[in-house]
């Protein structure tokens, strides 16, 4: 199996005040307190996101010295044969909260449905995971990916398609959610919901 798209997800000071900013302005703070599984992408905000220069997800954010875990918690399957595997869902200063992960093409064909992560918003990056949400039960509020002032996803993006055995690291940054709220039930389009524990 190939390993692309190896950069782990974390930003510079400068990620952090613009995220933080956006957290503050974007309605993508919140959302509908319906908690339905079909992950709208409006209110947003992004940035391109990926790996390496060669790799199916361009333009990952730079890494830092900070590990991310290998072990996941929480691993969900869709009907293709791509599992998602969440590795930590870590709360950062600046007002967000950044979930690293894997997609594995465990299938025996490529997956090039790729615009099906992105969600149904107009104008949506079609190669990004700009579609993922969470949802805050206690809170009754739904969470959308971050997008920067130029309305980038800041999640992977980039993705051409996913090779039979291939695998990709993943990440995507929301607004954080109230210091309380410790858990949330998070939903990528075409994969079952994941409840995740929030990690400091």
């Amino acid at each position: 199996m190939s390993m692309r798209g190896t950069s782990r997800a974390r930003r510079g000071a400068a990620t952090v005040a613009l995220a933080a900013a956006l957290a503050l302005t974007a309605a993508g703070c919140g959302g509908s307190d319906d908690g339905d599984g079909d992950a709208k992408s409006s209110d947003t905000s992004e940035t391109s996101g990926g790996g390496d220069a060669d790799a199916k997800g361009e333009g990952q954010q730079d890494a830092d010295d900070e590990e991310v875990p290998s072990e996941p918690i929480a691993e969900v399957k869709n009907k293709e044969g791509i599992v998602l595997r969440v590795l930590e869902l870590k709360r950062d200063t600046g007002g967000f909260v950044t979930l690293n992960g894997e997609l594995e093409n465990t299938g025996s064909e490529d997956f090039l449905h790729i615009q099906d992560w992105s969600g149904r918003e107009q104008g949506a990056d079609k190669s990004s995971l700009m579609g993922a949400t969470f949802v805050d039960s206690d809170g009754k509020k739904r969470y959308y990916a971050l997008r920067d002032t130029e309305m980038r996803c800041l999640c992977t993006s980039g993705i051409a398609s996913l090779d039979a055995g291939e695998s990709l690291t993943i990440y995507i940054q929301f607004p954080a959610p109230p210091d309380e709220t410790t858990e949330v039930e998070f939903q990528l389009p075409t994969f079952p919901p994941a409840n995740l524990e929030i990690s400091e």
